[in-house]
């Protein structure tokens, strides 16, 4: 996988600018965006007061860029030594050949009165010359200089940032922003990491009430975005002590629920299902509520669908679950829990029903609520059925057209990456095995690699093996059978129902003579 495409771009260049103050998240991605798309020749001027900042931003940068095809380089000029401001141009010269962007430091001790008028007289050569965006770090002393000194060149700047860090005056404690449907952009999320990390790293006096609350808030949006790691180690060490710190049975129930379901996401299901049997049911039952006891017994639903165990899943939600949102009035759980007792439907081959539930009992709800995460999840599971039907074509519009664009606007990896791996399975089945196989080793992998999802890996290590056992080219089988070997490894351990599924095929296409069949 690499960042050349829009969405990894933006994905990149948003979560780095949540390592920022808040108030430079703005010149900071239009000082990226310079940097991708601006013209070959550019002179940028990146007003700063802090080295150490200065030198952060400059790694964001080289984050953002990493994978793309436009390496970055970086002159320190307090470091090297150069003679005169024509040993700087030639050592640029020789920088461009290679690099699309250079970065150069240490200006302020270096340029004198005499090399910024060489600077300036020399502009048209440097332009012809060194054909990069040309990034100058330097305080606004300097940059006042530079403005008197070198009036012609500062003429030609192609854009001024400022990162400047003044000493921080107090600021009003953002309110916690924390409600079951969340439509904010990767933009929005990303910006509010921003003044959230900047928040709770200020030092500020914070009431354990909304300090809990702040890292809640902080913890889901990481987690919506893919950063699964970081959520869970706040979940674990900043909120969940908070509330035990202040008793509150509630608070601590609801955090062990959020690492219950990063736990539940990356296939760790014995864990997830412990924690929402024996910590948080018996918490929200001792609290007398009955709303989120019932969101709890429909997660414990999922794990057991998730394991193959379809009775039980839909037994809980038909007699303990949906009567309970009934009751309440429920509208959007009410959805949720149709959704899951369509899902079970559609795995035993009840295609007409469950494709009623979801067109006719849920997507309206999430249409009506503007809850556009669960109507892409909802037409996600349209789609599985359409493909079931054989009805790939309008499978696949649904996918590219409207579930994919949904989960790229919100910045949800995860989702994209699950969501990449249907159009596959579909052009798998058209015969466009290259392609299928592409997106699986390049968009899909990557993604549950890092964020150590094992079933979601587990199965797209499967379907690779099977497109390379589709495709048949010479040596597509060894690599098949390693692919699937991984697979069941990860199946038998975590004791899901494709092992059996996938020892089968492996047992189909291995010599009957070969020791290592299976293992």
């Amino acid at each position: 996988m690499t960042r050349d495409d829009p969405f990894h771009f933006d994905h990149a260049r948003h979560w780095a600018a949540t390592m920022l103050r808040p108030e430079h998240v703005a010149d900071f991605q239009r000082l990226v965006k310079t940097l991708r798309h601006g013209s070959r020749f550019q002179l940028l001027f990146a007003e700063f007061t802090e080295a150490d900042y200065r030198d952060t931003l400059i790694r964001l940068l080289d984050f953002v860029f990493a994978d793309l095809d436009q390496p970055v380089a970086r002159i320190d000029l307090s470091s090297q030594s150069f003679a005169d401001f024509a040993a700087l141009e030639v050592e640029l010269r020789q920088l461009a050949a290679d690099h699309s962007a250079i970065h150069l430091t240490g200006v302020d001790g270096w340029f004198d009165e005499g090399r910024w008028r060489d600077f300036n007289t020399r502009r048209e050569a440097i332009a012809f010359g060194v054909p990069v965006r040309l990034v100058i770090w330097l305080s606004a002393e300097t940059m006042a200089r530079a403005i008197v000194l070198a009036p012609d060149l500062w003429a030609w700047r192609g854009g001024v940032y400022a990162f400047t860090t003044l000493p921080a005056s107090p600021r009003e404690i953002p309110q916690p922003q924390i409600a079951p449907i969340d439509p904010r952009t990767l933009a929005e999320r990303c910006r509010r990491i921003a003044v959230l990390r900047e928040t709770l790293s200020s030092g500020s006096p914070l009431d354990d009430e909304i300090l809990g609350l702040l890292w809640d808030e902080l913890a889901d949006l990481l987690a919506s975005i893919g950063e699964l790691d970081e959520a869970l180690r706040i979940y674990r060490e900043e909120q969940l002590p908070i509330y035990e710190r202040l008793e509150n049975v509630r608070g601590q129930a609801v955090t062990l629920g959020r690492i219950a379901d990063v736990l539940h996401e990356r296939g760790e299901l014995d864990e997830a299902l412990w924690i929402y049997r024996e910590k948080q049911l018996p918490a929200y039952e001792l609290l007398g509520d009955m709303r989120e006891l019932a969101v709890t017994q429909g997660k414990i639903a999922d794990v057991l669908l998730a394991r193959g165990a379809l009775d039980e899943a839909l037994r809980i939600c038909r007699e303990n679950v949906l009567p309970a949102f009934e009751r309440l009035g429920d509208m959007r759980e009410r959805a949720m829990t149709l959704g899951r007792i369509a899902d079970v439907l559609l795995a035993r081959g009840e295609l007409d029903e469950a494709l009623r539930i979801y067109r006719e009992e849920q997507l309206p709800v999430y249409e009506h609520l503007g809850d556009v995460r669960e109507q892409a999840v909802t037409l996600g599971k349209i789609a599985n059925v359409l493909q079931a039907r054989g009805q790939v074509d309008e499978a696949l519009r649904i996918r590219q057209k409207e579930e994919l664009p949904i989960y790229e606007r919100l910045g949800d990896v995860r989702a994209r990456a699950v969501t990449q791996g249907k159009i596959a399975d579909v052009l798998q089945y058209r015969g466009e095995l290259d392609e299928a196989l592409r997106i699986r080793r390049e968009e899909q992998l990557p993604v549950y690699e890092r964020l150590r999802l094992a079933r979601d890996l587990l199965v797209c290590r499967a379907k690779i093996g099977l497109n390379y056992l589709a495709r048949g080219a010479t040596g597509d089988r060894e690599i098949a059978l390693e692919f699937l070997r991984l697979a069941l490894q990860d199946a038998q351990r975590l004791q899901l129902p494709e092992a059996q599924q996938i020892a089968g095929i492996i047992q189909q296409h291995t010599d009957t003579d070969d020791p290592g069949a299976l293992s």
